[in-house]
């Protein structure tokens, strides 16, 4: 029986648009106790300030961190550090969850061999664009050792056991907004886990409502070319991985295959991804990186846990 549960929700320079979020955050509901951890991204604007001032009288179960390095994924690691949950769940700073996420995740981890999982993202408000939403109402389990379409699992919408979490670490800070990749810190994880041995689950039950007012071609444009561009690095960073780069060198050219003429341009962010990920990677490792791929820091695959599903891994963060 799970006895804890984490919630972790970073935000940066998001002073108005965080009200409602906290707002609803704060009317969650869960059946065991629960741990809603906030973490300020080196905010400019006073809202690491506010929040703080907002929760003061809420201490024992809000944590509220800050991380001056800029990018969701260092922000993700900070909260990794001070999750005590035995399940360790992701939302947005731009998201409303329903009142009750937090057991219908619980749900979806008592069923037998669920590791981690996603849910559904739907939009708030319908004046904006249909993207950065996962509307599926049919459920698919990911099976260990599998490949992990990028959108499969939404990082505003996603949560691992702690066991996961112990076995593949801490997220790359290469990947996700405010990083060089821009994006795709969610698949990367999510593959790693996968290829740790774990198996994962998407579920519409769990379900936020992601605000993200995003109207005009302009802003289309940019969120695609930003998916496009971590999508590239995904693909180049896990085909140069000793287990997973043949299936990624497969999935990479059948979806290149599949493509339309249109496709082209999309090609063309994949590859300025892949490349400026490539580059960067190399500089970071001579450097002395926080995380380097196994490929470059000669480190060994992490271990397939799958066997193992009794005990808990050591801790290789």
């Amino acid at each position: 029986m799970v006895e804890q549960l984490s919630l972790i929700v970073c935000t940066r320079n998001r002073l108005s648009g965080f009200r409602p979020t906290l707002g609803m955050l704060l009317e969650l509901r869960c059946r065991v106790p629960w741990q809603l951890i906030i973490v300020d991204n080196g905010s400019t604007d006073g809202t690491g300030e506010w929040v703080r001032a907002m929760t003061s009288s809420r201490s024992g179960w809000i944590d509220v961190l800050s991380e001056p390095s800029v990018g969701v994924s260092r922000a993700k690691n900070r909260g990794l550090s001070h999750a005590r949950g035995e399940i360790i769940a992701f939302t947005d700073d731009d998201c409303y969850p329903t009142e009750s996420y937090l057991n219908d995740l619980l749900d979806v981890f008592a069923t037998p061999g669920v590791d981690y999982c996603g849910g559904r993202v739907l939009l708030h408000d319908p004046t904006d664009l249909p993207v950065t939403i996962k509307t599926s109402d049919t459920p698919e389990v990911f099976p260990a050792h599998s490949y992990i379409p990028t959108g499969a699992i939404h990082g505003a919408n996603m949560a691992f056991t702690r066991r996961v979490v112990q076995a593949v670490g801490p997220f790359d800070v290469m990947f996700g907004p405010g990083a060089l990749t821009r994006a795709a810190e969610d698949s990367d994880y999510l593959l790693r886990a996968s290829w740790c041995g774990f198996t994962g689950m998407y579920s519409p039950k769990p379900t936020v409502r992601h605000h993200h007012k995003r109207k005009t071609q302009a802003d289309y444009v940019s969120i695609n070319r930003t998916y496009d561009f971590g999508r590239g690095a995904y693909y180049a960073k896990h085909m140069c991985a000793r287990r997973t780069r043949h299936l990624m060198a497969q999935r990479w050219w059948w979806s290149v295959w599949l493509r339309s003429h249109e496709g082209r341009r999309k090609l063309l962010n994949e590859v300025r991804g892949a490349t400026s990920y490539l580059w960067n990677a190399r500089r970071r490792t001579v450097a002395g990186p926080d995380m380097a791929p196994e490929w470059l820091s000669g480190s060994s695959d992490r271990p397939d846990h799958s066997a193992t599903a009794s005990s808990p891994p050591e801790n290789s963060g």
